[in-house]
């Protein structure tokens, strides 16, 4: 009896660890450079900030600069779209929210929110990418193809893993 008790609620401490994936947070001004004439951010810039946002979450929370990454290995992005809410403008600081939709054996979707400005929860921006991990050493068997992510990468990514997540 008791130890049924205490499997059950080792079980939904689990699940309620789980339900709470981390998101990262990545700050970003909207520069002069990236908007149009009447001051609005261009659509294209908002791609650019999930790529700073991605690799800004490679250095500071997965513990693998990602531009170490890029010396065996490649991440390109084979997938993306976005979902504009409202827009974002010249001289606004807006967050970049990331959490990992789906982790497959060698394909990972990021998903990613704008809000903004700072210290607000405006929805800017939805969005995704999908990239693909692969070799890039011309020697290597795995050049130019997937390639699984390794074991301690999977892991550093894990608590990002949103709870509805499919990981394979």
């Amino acid at each position: 009896m008791v130890a049924g008790f205490l499997q059950r609620a080792t079980q939904r401490v689990r699940e309620a660890v789980s339900a709470q994936a981390q998101v990262f947070h990545h700050v970003v001004k909207a520069r002069f450079g990236a908007c149009d004439p009447v001051g609005i951010a261009y659509f294209p810039r908002y791609f650019d900030w999930f790529h700073q946002a991605m690799e800004a979450w490679f250095d500071d929370a997965l513990g693998q600069p990602y531009h170490a990454l890029l010396t065996h290995h490649g991440l390109p992005a084979v997938h993306t779209e976005a979902d504009y809410h409202q827009p974002v403008r010249f001289g606004e600081t807006i967050t970049v929210e990331l959490q990992v939709g789906r982790l497959g054996r060698s394909s990972i979707r990021l998903d990613y929110r704008v809000v903004g400005p700072a210290g607000s929860d405006d929805l800017r921006a939805t969005g995704h990418t999908v990239c693909v991990y692969m070799g890039t050493n011309a020697e290597a068997a795995d050049h130019m193809r997937p390639a699984p992510f390794p074991e301690a990468l999977r892991i550093a990514i894990a608590p990002f893993l949103h709870p509805s997540a499919d990981a394979r």
